[in-house]
């Protein structure tokens, strides 16, 4: 997108899509998010933003898979990247066109003299003209098998296409090796006179990221810029584990990650005070989950909420968690009415919220053996 900045969806622990519109220059104007899921490296969102084309209306949609890491070089399931120019481009319905490209630097895909591309989205992205020089991502719809120029797809105008242009051409030079590059980042809260909160993203400079070779435990150590950028030398082709849990009093996730030849990955940690809540829920017959509950950890005012995963033996962690006073339980925000509502629970074991014990944090503390058990008619 040539106007806006991207949204960035994150997930926590146990699995709560975060979206964070970055603030550096824009913001989205509506966003619409999938419900909680259960898997971590994916997580299905739908993002939508109003804009105004030619003089009318429009709704810029994106939707799909969001995962744990962001391809930046050619193994995005992409059919072609390259540098090309616009030979002509013909109007094919009000928000549509036909792109004649003629590939001049190409990073991935069969060599060719010419290409034509259909728009998707296309009166959602930048105008395109013929003379113009792009850096063009390039999908093959799997039914039609034509080539389509995707809105939210990398591509971009050649001038603002210098950095990743360096990067494929860097890649290109590689033979079995790849790269990891990303961005840390923390919320800042702030109040304003009249008491109303909001949130400004800063990064997070000199804080140091670890890629862990699985095969031999091999550390390599990347250091964060004065953008929280960062960027490892050229890692070994193979699989890594990814953490900048470096920082005594910061926790963000961690997860795995495999280098490609010639590949490329965009990790994004939001950095957290490392608070935790740890403990056990108990089944009513005293058995182990066949379905695995999710504890839900709310700040007392309601302003945070996250889910976490309970394994078959009931245990849940929840990190990250910035001090003050929670509530932890399992139902806490069913609907009313629902099965889900009417067999909920509070630590340390009481139906109501009046009743609940609040937990309180201090700064990077822990509390540990957070036990309670489910009703009868809990969920098994």
């Amino acid at each position: 997108m040539a106007d806006t900045d991207p949204v960035e969806l994150s997930e926590n622990r146990g699995g709560a899509i975060i979206a964070r519109v970055m603030s550096r220059r824009f913001s989205l104007a509506i966003i619409v998010l999938g419900a909680l899921i259960c898997a971590i490296p994916y997580a299905s969102a739908q993002i939508i933003e109003d804009r105004e084309y030619r003089g009318k209306k429009i709704m810029c949609m994106l939707s799909g898979l969001r995962g744990w890491g962001s391809p930046c070089g050619t193994d995005g399931n992409y059919a072609y990247i390259f540098v090309g120019s616009v030979l002509s481009a013909t109007e094919i319905s009000d928000s549509e066109k036909l792109l004649q490209l003629m590939p001049q630097e190409i990073f991935l895909g069969d060599a060719a003299s010419q290409l034509k591309v259909t728009t998707n989205q296309g009166d959602c992205l930048p105008e395109i003209l013929p003379g113009d020089q792009w850096l063009f991502y390039l999908w093959r719809d799997d039914k039609t098998k034509e080539l389509l120029l995707n809105y939210g797809s990398p591509s971009k105008p050649i001038a603002d296409a210098q950095t990743a242009i360096t990067t494929l051409r860097r890649l290109a030079a590689m033979t079995d090796s790849g790269l990891i590059s990303g961005y840390l980042y923390r919320e800042v809260q702030n109040v304003n006179e009249d008491g109303t909160r909001w949130s400004t993203s800063v990064p997070v400079p000199n804080h140091k990221v670890i890629a862990k070779r699985v095969s031999d435990g091999l550390e390599y150590s990347a250091l964060t810029n004065s953008d929280g950028n960062y960027e490892f030398e050229p890692l070994p082709s193979g699989s890594y584990d990814l953490s900048t849990n470096t920082a005594q009093g910061l926790w963000a996730e961690e997860g795995p990650t495999t280098v490609h030849a010639q590949g490329c990955t965009a990790f994004e940690f939001e950095l957290h005070t490392d608070g935790g809540i740890s403990g056990h829920v108990r089944s009513a017959d005293g058995k182990p989950f066949k379905i695995h509950p999710w504890v839900e950890v709310e700040s007392e005012g309601g302003e945070h909420f996250q889910s976490f995963y309970a394994d078959e033996h009931g245990y849940f962690e929840a990190r990250g968690l910035e001090p003050g006073r929670y509530l932890v339980g399992i139902g806490m925000r069913a609907e009313p009415e629902t099965p889900e509502w009417r067999s909920r629970v509070y630590y340390p074991g009481v139906r109501t919220r009046e009743k609940a014990t609040v937990i309180e944090l201090g700064k990077a503390e822990t509390r540990n053996n957070i036990d309670f058990p489910l009703p009868n008619s809990g969920p098994r």
